[in-house]
């Protein structure tokens, strides 16, 4: 009854509805016995769902996370509270040297950061707890400048957060949906389907604008249903300018 009651729930069809439908569509005469071949596995969900659509003439949920993320994608939201700093990053020591963002950790503000001076490049600055800094660390330590963060910045970081979840209809609709709803912008998003743990990994690369914005979207995403664990991945790519 619960499996019917939530793909009922995605498509919007009451169940008195949908019983109307489904009963003649599987030579049933009672709720009942449509449910017990619900449960034991003889109808499928994906087929059961494919025509109460074309009943109702309703979307699919694939074409309405496809929409969803669409209309997402064409928003631009401005940061709230935003400021203009000439300089992101303040770096100890070095006076006007350029400096850019690690590609390798990502770090945005609020972040413990520490730069390394490049070959060439300036001064290239990462989280405290990359990785990639601690290679860099044991092989010129005196590279490594103290660095850290601008009272005020007006550019948006991009980073990749990772939601791991149970495979389910309408599971991209209602993470696109939080982000709307937080105004952040999503730059771009990759999914994939493990039908074999029924799992769906989402990469997601959103521009945040410090550490607290990452939190909260961080704590609202997994408390959607189905949802296993969502996180920053280390990885990500340059600041918008």
């Amino acid at each position: 009854r619960q499996i019917l009651d939530d793909e009922l729930a995605h498509l919007g069809i009451s169940l008195k509805e949908a019983e109307k439908h489904l009963l003649p569509r599987y030579n049933f005469n009672e709720l009942e016995e449509l449910l017990a071949a619900i449960g034991g596995g003889d109808i499928r969900l994906n087929q059961m769902v494919n025509f109460l659509q074309s009943q109702f003439n309703k979307p699919s949920a694939e074409e309405q996370d496809a929409a969803a993320l669409k209309q997402l994608q064409q928003k631009t939201y401005a940061p709230q509270n935003r400021r203009k700093d000439d300089g992101r990053v303040v770096v100890e020591g070095v006076g006007n040297l350029m400096h850019h963002i690690a590609r390798c950790c990502q770090p945005i503000p609020g972040d413990e950061i520490v730069g390394f001076i490049t070959q060439g490049r300036g001064i290239s600055v990462h989280r405290a707890d990359c990785e990639q800094l601690a290679e860099l660390r044991s092989h010129a330590p005196e590279r490594i400048v103290e660095a850290v963060w601008g009272e005020s910045y007006s550019a948006g970081y991009s980073l990749v957060v990772r939601v791991q979840a149970n495979d389910r209809s309408g599971l991209l609709r209602d993470i696109t949906t939080i982000l709307a709803n937080e105004k952040v912008n999503v730059l771009g998003v990759a999914s994939r389907s493990d039908i074999k743990q029924q799992i769906a990994p989402i990469d997601m690369t959103i521009e945040i604008y410090n550490l607290q914005v990452l939190g909260r979207v961080l704590g609202k995403l997994n408390q959607v249903p189905d949802v296993i664990d969502a996180r920053r991945l280390h990885g990500g790519v340059n600041p918008r300018q």
